[in-house]
């Protein structure tokens, strides 16, 4: 079946045909179909555009974060095949494409979630004024579906070249918890590290992960900005935990453990470090103010 890749070259590829228009490229008029595969990678066809719908606006190639997008005065959008490989998949393209005409990664603009109109300053800043870390939990394990749901959101969270290689082991129940607690102790106890708190701990005060009943260690491929990338995705988690009724606090004491060596029942997958941890439960406790903050020192210039 005919196409236009916008470069005046017709080929013959798997598209989905109904009836099409008139593209006029360098001068040359043929049919085409209204859905334009651009470039296929294996067996999927990560973008194409529905020239029945494009207006040429030149949003897509604007918002392009690699640049690789082209738009010809006369044609579709397209990219070169040659530079296909160098698509982050970060979905810029069919996020901000006004018409919904660009279909990405085989989904297209009608199966994505709505953006929005963004939430007023005052409920916003409030929502995030009012995060607490919370070290009071009640003892029973959050439910796993309230998780799933925290981690669908965290999913979102920016990574460098869009490279989502942040991964999750969550610990439920308290049992998981304090078989991490022990190696926990006894390599801080090898290094002499928070020599109270590993005290308290055998004395059955859990003064290191809170007596929280779930943890969620958070973990990359380790280079250059893993560890802004997990930090980023805990902060994610930290502000939509609230929202289904968990809440959450940075074992920050872990991750000063685990520079000193890994202890046991930490199971990473091969090649990950651990950048973040956080211990979630339902709170014991409720926040009803917001406590005051100082202005932040700022340097105009």
């Amino acid at each position: 079946m005919p196409c236009c890749s916008g470069t005046g070259a017709c080929t013959s590829s798997a598209v989905e045909g109904r009836p099409g228009k008139a593209c006029m490229t360098r001068g040359a008029q043929h049919a085409v179909p209204a859905i334009v595969t651009v470039f296929q990678k294996g067996i999927s066809m990560p973008f194409t555009v529905d020239i029945s719908l494009c207006r040429h606006c030149g949003c897509c190639a604007s918002g392009c974060v690699c640049g690789l997008i082209r738009l010809p005065e006369a044609g579709v959008p397209y990219i070169e095949p040659s530079r296909q490989d160098s698509c982050v998949h970060c979905g810029h393209c069919i996020a901000v494409c006004p018409e919904g005409a660009i279909r990405l990664d085989g989904m297209s603009a009608g199966q994505l979630e709505e953006a929005g109109e963004a939430l007023p300053a005052t409920l916003a800043g409030r929502w995030l004024k009012a995060r607490r870390a919370i070290r009071d939990f009640r003892p029973e394990a959050p439910d796993r579906a309230l998780l799933r749901s925290a981690l669908d959101v965290a999913a979102y969270a920016p990574t460098a070249h869009n490279a989502r290689e942040v991964g999750y082991t969550i610990l439920h129940g308290r049992p998981r918890v304090e078989a991490l607690l022990r190696g926990t102790v006894e390599l801080m106890e090898a290094h002499g590290l928070y020599a109270g708190h590993t005290r308290n701990v055998r004395n059955g005060n859990d003064t290191l992960f809170r007596g929280a009943p779930c943890l969620i260690l958070i973990h990359a491929p380790e280079r250059i900005l893993s560890e802004t990338d997990c930090a980023t995705a805990a902060a994610y988690l930290e502000l939509i935990l609230p929202s289904l009724g968990l809440g959450s606090c940075w074992a920050g004491m872990l991750l000063e453990a685990c520079a000193h060596g890994s202890p046991a029942g930490l199971d990473l997958p091969e090649g990950h470090k651990l950048y973040a941890a956080l211990m979630v439960g339902t709170p014991a406790v409720s926040y009803r103010r917001i406590p005051f903050r100082s202005a932040p020192a700022c340097i105009w210039k």
